[in-house]
């Protein structure tokens, strides 16, 4: 029988950046609208389909590009039981070539691998100063999931190796 590779220092890492990963997300769903990125501009496309993405057709994301920006903003609006709907959203009464502020972080490092087209991770959107979509509680609830995830596999990976079970 082969010696087994000693994993609990990688696991251990990869535990770390979970629960690293997590706050992160804490953090982004605390955030007030002052501190994203923002950008200001005409609607030139507004859909609740693009190119070939429907999402299954359930109607559930809006995408909307701005006049002049390179990335399409992908807004989840989901309001069926179960879904981190939006704290507010009432986007269906923006029309292409209303000037509107979107207010959105930068990529997550788990979006630098996704569709480079897309920009998820939009937070506000405001037209004359009016909030037309504020953001679900989503972030923070997920990024509290996922320390309590990475303090979970620390805990069994000290168990694990307790018992003599890794190395």
């Amino acid at each position: 029988m082969k010696d087994s590779k000693p994993i609990f220092y990688k696991a251990l890492i990869a535990c770390v950046l979970i629960v690293g990963f997590g706050i992160y997300i804490a953090l982004r769903g605390t955030k007030a609208k002052t501190e994203f990125e923002s950008v200001t501009g005409k609607i030139d496309y507004f859909d609740t389909i693009f190119q070939e993405i429907t999402y299954r057709n359930k109607g559930n994301h809006r995408f909307i590009h701005i006049e002049d920006y390179p990335i399409v903003f992908d807004v989840f609006v989901g309001k069926e039981t179960g879904d981190f709907s939006p704290k507010f959203e009432q986007l269906d009464q923006l029309r292409i070539g209303d000037e509107i502020t979107v207010y959105h972080d930068d990529k997550t490092p788990l979006q630098l691998h996704s569709d480079l087209r897309f920009n998820k991770t939009v937070q506000f959107i405001d037209k004359d100063n009016v909030a037309y979509f504020i953001r679900g509680n989503k972030d923070k609830y997920g990024g509290y999931a996922l320390i309590g995830l990475g303090f979970m596999f620390v805990v069994a990976l000290l168990i694990l190796k307790r018992l003599g079970k890794i190395k």
